[in-house]
């Protein structure tokens, strides 16, 4: 009797694990325009470091075309204008080019809410 009563008990525990597995959503990322905007700033001011850009730039921005677009060019000044640096991780040209970014950046018009 005890061997079945674990046996009921071990099943309901595993079939809730599952069906507790399976109904989790997948953790997302999504970076909105404000801490963008902050991450740049930040680039900008010499006061990230690698692993602020990369978080920064990598990770695609589906929900926000106009962003996305920003960090494709963001990509692209890395190719062209970064040094790995720091304090400042890229050179003047390349600063100057994220200050014109982050402008254009401030002056997007503001998004609506899509969730």
């Amino acid at each position: 009797m005890t061997i079945v009563i674990t046996l009921c008990l071990s099943f309901a525990i595993f079939a809730l694990i599952i069906w507790g597995l399976m109904h989790m959503r997948t953790p997302r990322f999504r970076m909105e325009r404000a801490d963008f905007q902050r991450g740049l700033e930040d680039v900008i001011a010499g006061q990230a470091d690698e692993n602020e850009w990369r978080i920064l730039t990598g990770y695609p921005m589906r929900h926000d075309p106009a962003l996305e677009k920003l960090r494709l060019e963001c990509l692209q000044i890395e190719e062209d204008e970064y040094t790995g640096k720091l304090p400042y991780l890229f050179t003047e040209a390349g600063l100057r080019k994220l200050r014109d970014l982050r402008e254009r950046l401030l002056a997007l018009p503001l998004q609506e809410e899509s969730e």
